[in-house]
């Protein structure tokens, strides 16, 4: 047994199947375009942390930090806020390290949404 919360908070999925009027196909699009959009922002940022580049690091930390909170994958969310939030004070401190740690965290969300499909 572990302390560690759940990768994703589901309220917000069940947010967003009311946004869509209960269609669970479109929310199963949506979950599917996170799902392909999230490994390229983490390129990105990976990307911008090995070249020391705190200007490229805010836009595709910012997008999945958003994309994320949308998806109920709330520490995943901190993880890009804490990375935007010092990318535009213009330097990240192990900003490599804190990259690798949002890829990490976005495997046990990925887990975690496709588990919750499978599970209903």
């Amino acid at each position: 047994m572990t302390d560690r919360p759940t990768a994703i908070d589901t309220t917000a999925l069940d947010r967003l199947l009311d946004m869509t009027g209960g269609d669970l196909a479109f929310l199963d699009e949506l979950v599917d375009a996170y799902l392909e959009d999230a490994p390229a922002q983490l390129r990105a940022m990976r990307d911008a942390a090995e070249a020391n580049g705190a200007a490229e690091l805010v836009r595709p930390a910012h997008s999945l930090k958003s994309n994320s909170a949308n998806m109920g994958a709330e520490a995943l969310a901190e993880i890009c806020r804490s990375l935007e939030a010092a990318a535009r004070g213009g330097k990240v401190a192990d900003a490599v390290e804190r990259v690798a740690a949002a890829e990490t965290e976005f495997e046990v969300v990925r887990a975690a949404l496709l588990g919750t499909r499978a599970g209903r």
